[in-house]
């Protein structure tokens, strides 16, 4: 901005002293030529600024996501102080909130889920929070006929290309009923769903895109 003011001022400071000397060698044509430079200049200046306005921004973006993944996910399955071998399954997105990058880390062991906020730049827990799902206990999935590994296949085998890194499942009862419930979240769709923990039929099946309300 300061070089944009000092060109502005030296061009008009030039064409005051071209008017007052009375250069008469210099005509009408050559003023314009002068002045037509100097504008080049001055445009020149403005993209060199742009250019670098646009440098800063994608070194701050890029500063904002110090941790991974996979990072956060060790970070939330410390503080639970579970493996991950005894996780049904985990579903980690990012976010921003308030101007602040977060990854969301949900998941579940047996009848519980967690939930966790983690910082992207620093990894710091912002926000935590523990949900019994199933009133009944561990007894519920003890009492399925269909197991939980296969309810979840059957989830998957929906979604083409979906792992179960990208599913969530879990078991509980649903007006007297024992069901599977759970999500799949892959390529930016969301698929909540709900299998029969006796047949191992699917109940209901629902696709939404994660950016939707």
């Amino acid at each position: 901005m300061k070089t944009k003011i000092l060109i502005m001022a030296f061009l008009m400071s030039i064409t005051a002293i071209m008017a007052g000397c009375g250069e008469k060698n210099k005509t009408s044509s050559d003023l314009s030529s002068d002045t037509t430079q100097l504008s080049e200049s001055l445009a020149d200046t403005s993209v060199t600024e742009q250019s670098e306005s646009t440098t800063i921004s994608q070194s701050t973006n890029a500063a904002n996501t110090s941790i991974s993944e996979d990072d956060a996910k060790n970070i939330a399955l410390k503080d639970a102080n579970v493996s991950e071998s005894e996780v049904n399954g985990i579903r980690i997105n990012q976010k921003i909130d308030d101007g602040i990058s977060l990854y969301e880390v949900d998941f579940y062991v047996g009848n519980k889920e967690y939930e966790y906020e983690i910082s992207a730049q620093d990894g710091s827990i912002r926000s935590k929070d523990t949900d019994i799902d199933n009133d009944f206990g561990s007894t519920a999935q003890n009492n399925a006929d269909v197991s939980l590994d296969k309810a979840k296949k059957t989830a998957l085998s929906k979604v083409k290309g979906a792992t179960e890194k990208d599913i969530r499942i879990h078991s509980e009862y649903d007006d007297g009923r024992q069901i599977y419930e759970g999500s799949i979240v892959y390529k930016n769709m969301e698929y909540d769903f709900e299998i029969d923990s006796e047949t191992g039929n699917i109940i209901s099946w629902e696709t939404e895109s994660v950016f939707d309300d």
